[in-house]
């Protein structure tokens, strides 16, 4: 079964296709602006906790933020 892991560029599209910028997500979170900037460009990937508000605060399921990689 591969491996599902966190896309930077799907957590970027999701968060413009709503309409939110990093700073209002990451006031949302409680994190700061350049956390979600690390996230989105892959230079950094968010705990668990995070992904799952991430995706509550976005109204996305978390599914829409992993992909699958290789075995």
């Amino acid at each position: 079964m591969p491996a599902r892991t966190f896309s930077p560029d799907a957590l970027r599209r999701i968060r413009r296709e709503r309409g939110v910028t990093q700073v209002k997500l990451a006031a949302k979170l409680g994190r700061s602006f350049t956390s979600i900037s690390m996230y989105e460009n892959g230079r950094s990937t968010p705990p668990v906790d995070v992904l799952a508000a991430m995706a509550d605060a976005l109204g996305a399921p978390m599914d829409d933020f992993v992909q699958a990689g290789a075995a």
